[in-house]
């Protein structure tokens, strides 16, 4: 019996830290793409999954496909501010070569510090804005 309760007590014990580990998520860095250097501007975007559901009478059919949507810009305007799937990373790749952009993505429900990371990581490795130079005639 003492055996038992030595087990029980045990159990009891390490529940609680086990369930502690699954609360404490590690935060992620922010994820930097498109023109990492040299770069003209940037855009900070928060990571989510959009899910599609369609009915078919007796049946559902649910997909999820990874969107981006903006949180902020640095010396640059995109105007469209959601960016879905395969065919939005593709048009925003497109964007970054054009015009020299950086992208840098945090998670959905980001902390203030990882937006600060984010913000930090933005201004690493930009060209500062030059002058507008006359145009001799």
């Amino acid at each position: 019996m003492k055996i038992f309760g030595v087990c029980l007590l045990l159990v009891v014990m390490a529940t609680p830290t086990l369930a502690n580990d699954k609360k404490a998520k590690v935060e992620e860095d922010p994820v930097v793409f498109g023109i990492t250097g040299q770069n003209a501007g940037c855009v900070i975007f928060k990571q989510y999954t959009e899910k599609n559901t369609k009915f078919w009478g007796v049946a559902v059919s649910q997909s999820r496909v990874s969107a981006l949507e903006v949180i902020e810009t640095q010396n640059y305007d995109l105007s469209q501010k959601k960016w879905v799937g395969q065919d939005g990373a593709d048009e925003l790749t497109h964007i970054a070569v054009k015009d020299r952009i950086k992208y840098v993505k945090i998670p959905e429900k980001y902390t203030p510090n990882q937006l600060e990371k984010a913000r930090a990581a933005c201004k690493e490795s930009a060209v500062p804005p030059q002058p507008e130079q006359p145009v001799d005639k």
